[in-house]
C-alpha cells in the first residue's frame, strides 16, 4: 500500500509515531545521536546524593533527553513527575506542583468506620475517617521542601525521577533557592533525583553561583545533533512509508536543520505530509515536493522562533537577508568577521548580483546588532572583536530554510576555524529567484542591460 493509498487518519497515526515535531521525544527507541549522554546520565544518577543538569541553546534536545532519560530510570512502580518554570515559579509552587503530579499518579482511597454503644440509659456513636493519602509537610522553605520530596520514596515510587523543565525562566533568587535544597537532598541521601534543564552556557550562571550545590550535580552541556543522528531520524521516517528519498534531498535536509531535532522532525513531516495528499503516487521524493514542503515548514515555524529574522529583514534592502544566509553558513556556531565576508562572497556570486563594498558591507552588519534589527546577532567570547554569533543559535536553521527557498547553496559542514575543506552540498542547480515582486523587475532591469 503506497503512502497516498492510506486513509488520512491511519497516515498522521503512524507518521507522528515516528515523528514529534512539536513535541519532546521520551522513549529511549526514538532518541537518535544521544546514547552517549543518557549512558552518562545513567551512571551519574546512580550515585546517591546526586542529580543531573541538562543545559544548552534553545531547540537543541534538552526535554527529550530528560524526559527519556527519566523514564529509563524512574522505578517500574510509577511514572517520573514533570514540571515547568516560568517567570512567576518560586520553589515552594513548583515543590507544590510536584506533589500535586505525585499525589494524581497514585490510588487514594478513604472509608469511615463508625463505632456504637448503647447501655441502658447512655448511647453515643463514634466515627473515625480512614485514608491512605500521605502526610506532607508545609512547604516554606528549602527545609521542608526536602522533607517533601524525600517522603516520595516512601508513598510515590521506589525511585522517583523528577525533571524541572525551563529552569532558566525562574528568577534569580528563587534558583538560588533550589542550590540549597540539592544541598540538603544530597545530604541526606534521599532516593529521589531531579533532572533540570535550562537555556545557557554555564551551570555557576543557572544556579546563581551556589558552588555548594555543584558537587550534587552532573552536567550534561548539550551540543546540537550530530550527523548520524539526524540521518537516523529520517531514515526511520522514510522507511516508515517505504518511500525513497535521494541522497542529496537526505544531506540537505539534515544540513538545513543545522543539528537541531525540531527542524529535522518538522521538514520530515512536512515532505511526507506533501507525498500523502499528492495528486499523483509517489514512491520517490523529488526536489519539486522537496521544496513544497520546504515552504511549508518555513511558514509554519514558530513566531518566537522567525520575529528576530522577520524584524531584521522586513522593510530592508534585499541584501540584509545575504548578510544573514552569510552569517549562517558553515558548520562554526561563532564566526569571526573575515569568514563571514568570505561567505558573502560567495552567495552573491551563487546569485550573480554585485557585492557590497567593504565599508558598506561593515556600516550594513553592524545594524544587526541594533534593536531596530531585532539584535539577532551579538559579539562573541564576551565582546571580543571581530568574533559574532545569533543571539539564538536555533534561527540558524530557520534562516537556512529561507537561503535554500531562495536557491542559495550553504556550506554545512565547514569548520572555517579548523581550516577544513568545503563539503558544499552538491545537488540541483537552479537560478536565482528574487524574493519580492519589487526584487524582480529589479532583476529584470539588470538582466535587460
Amino acid at each position: 500500500m503506497t503512502i497516498a493509498q492510506l486513509d488520512n487518519f491511519d497516515f498522521l497515526e503512524r507518521l507522528h509515531n515516528v515523528l514529534k515535531p512539536s513535541k519532546p521525544i521520551d522513549s529511549i527507541e526514538q532518541l537518535w545521536g544521544r546514547k552517549k549522554q543518557l549512558q552518562e546520565l545513567e551512571v551519574a544518577l546512580h550515585a546517591d546524593g546526586r542529580h543531573a543538569f541538562i543545559l544548552g541553546d534553545r531547540g537543541v534536545g534538552k526535554s527529550s533527553l530528560a524526559q527519556t532519560a527519566a523514564h529509563l530510570l524512574q522505578s517500574s512502580d510509577n511514572q517520573p513527575i514533570i514540571v515547568s518554570c516560568d517567570y512567576t515559579s518560586t520553589l515552594t509552587g513548583i515543590i507544590s506542583a510536584i506533589l500535586n503530579e505525585a499525589l494524581a499518579s497514585i490510588d487514594i482511597s478513604e472509608r469511615s468506620h463508625k463505632i456504637a454503644f448503647k447501655p441502658p440509659l447512655l448511647s453515643f456513636e463514634f466515627s473515625e475517617q480512614l485514608s491512605n493519602k500521605p502526610s506532607l509537610p508545609e512547604v516554606i522553605d528549602p527545609l521542608t521542601a526536602t522533607m517533601a520530596l524525600d517522603s516520595l520514596s516512601k508513598w510515590h515510587s521506589e525511585k522517583t525521577i523528577i525533571v524541572i523543565d525551563e529552569f532558566d525562566q525562574m528568577p534569580d533568587d528563587q534558583r538560588k533557592a533550589f542550590g540549597v535544597l540539592l544541598k540538603q537532598l544530597g545530604d541526606k541521601g534521599s532516593k529521589v533525583k531531579l533532572i533540570f534543564t535550562g537555556i545557557g552556557q554555564s551551570l555557576d550562571s543557572l544556579m546563581d553561583g551556589h558552588l555548594s550545590s555543584f558537587r550534587q550535580l552532573h552536567q550534561v552541556k548539550l551540543d546540537v545533533l550530530p550527523w548520524d543522528g539526524r540521518f537516523k531520524i529520517i531514515e526511520t521516517a522514510f522507511n516508515e512509508f517505504n518511500i525513497k528519498l535521494p541522497e542529496d534531498i537526505r544531506y540537505k535536509i539534515a544540513g538545513l536543520s543545522d543539528g537541531f531535532p525540531s527542524y529535522v522532525h518538522l521538514i520530515c513531516e512536512k515532505i511526507l505530509v506533501a507525498a500523502h495528499f499528492s495528486d499523483d503516487p509517489i514512491t520517490e521524493i523529488n526536489f519539486s515536493l522537496f521544496l513544497q514542503a520546504l515552504d511549508d515548514a518555513i511558514n509554519s515555524v514558530s513566531e518566537i522562533l522567525r520575529k528576530s529574522y522577520d524584524q531584521a529583514t522586513d522593510g530592508k534592502p534585499e541584501y540584509i537577508h545575504h548578510i544573514l544566509w552569510a552569517m549562517a553558513d558553515s558548520a562554526d556556531l561563532i564566526r569571526s568577521y573575515e569568514h563571514i565576508t568570505f561567505s558573502y562572497s560567495d552567495i552573491v556570486n551563487q546569485l550573480e548580483l554585485e557585492a557590497l563594498d567593504e565599508d558598506k558591507f561593515k556600516k550594513e552588519f553592524a545594524k544587526l546588532r541594533n534593536k531596530s534589527y531585532g539584535c539577532i546577532l551579538k559579539r562573541a567570547f564576551d565582546n571580543r572583536p571581530g568574533w559574532f554569533a545569533f543571539r539564538e543559535n536555533v534561527i540558524r536553521g530557520f534562516i537556512r530554510m529561507c537561503a535554500e527557498k531562495s536557491n542559495v547553496q550553504l556550506d554545512f559542514e565547514r569548520y572555517f576555524t579548523a581550516h577544513t575543506a568545503s563539503a558544499r552540498t552538491v545537488g540541483t542547480q537552479r537560478k536565482y529567484q528574487p524574493l519580492t515582486e519589487v526584487e524582480r523587475n529589479v532583476e529584470y532591469l539588470k538582466r535587460k542591460d
